[in-house]
């Protein structure tokens, strides 16, 4: 599965881990999400075939009509709602014990590890990812759970130009956003959206876009390093330097 088929599994999961919740065809082509005592017809989520597609290729779901979860599917779930916080944990020493403070996203717990660890990022750096997820989530369309945050904004080649039913913050969020991805270059660009605006971990973006180990840390303070210049919150002197002391 890409990282995005990850995402939006883990973005519907607790809904979909219900006994009474199914995934059916719809109209045009996409999956609702449903549960066998609503009410209302209208379906909770929506989700690409794409995704379904992938999901099933990994046995994560069963059925025919009406998909459910697999055991594996659920493992999987398991697994990934403990995964984030067994991966990315702090060990603070407080009156002589140790306490785990667990971080909210991965930008957050590399930010507040032990200074003098390799690779660390700077505020400016750190200031750098969190205005990017701001755009990112300025310039997503809420009630839609489809986004593929592996493009998304344009697709190249496709037109920047005004689209009279989406509202102009939207899109002036979406060209800051695209501004700042072409700023920092390709591969770069997926792994900052991956980690500072999707919040896949380390481990699991490597995965997903088939980096070697440990290579995901260094990738994003890349990325970061070179979207602080954008945003005018250090030099390119500056950061070039910072990134040869480590």
């Amino acid at each position: 599965m890409t990282p995005a088929d990850d995402r939006i599994l883990r973005q519907i999961g607790k809904k979909l881990s219900q006994s009474t919740s199914y995934l059916r065809e719809l109209d045009g082509g996409r999956f609702g999400l449903f549960r066998r005592t609503q009410k209302s017809p209208k379906p909770l989520a929506v989700v690409d075939t794409r995704h379904i597609i992938a999901w099933q290729r990994a046995d994560l779901l069963t059925g025919t009509i009406d998909l459910t979860l697999s055991a594996a599917g659920r493992a999987f779930l398991n697994r990934a709602r403990g995964g984030f916080l067994a991966q990315h944990k702090l060990l603070v020493e407080g009156d002589g014990a140790g306490v785990i403070v667990a971080q909210t996203t991965p930008l957050q717990w590399l930010r507040a590890r032990p200074q003098g660890k390799r690779f660390g990022l700077l505020d400016a750096e750190f200031t750098a990812g969190e205005r990017l997820a701001a755009d990112y989530d300025r310039a997503a369309f809420h009630p839609r759970q489809t986004m593929d945050w592996q493009r998304p904004v344009f697709v190249e080649g496709g037109s920047r130009d005004f689209v009279p039913d989406v509202p102009a913050r939207i899109v002036d969020a979406r060209r800051r956003l695209q501004d700042a991805l072409d700023y920092i270059g390709p591969g770069l660009a997926d792994v900052a959206v991956a980690i500072c605006c999707a919040e896949v971990g380390l481990e699991l973006c490597e995965r997903g876009f088939a980096l070697p180990k440990r290579s995901a840390k260094v990738m994003l303070k890349m990325a970061l390093m070179r979207l602080s210049v954008h945003y005018g919150y250090q030099s390119a002197a500056a950061a070039a330097a910072s990134f040869r002391m480590r």
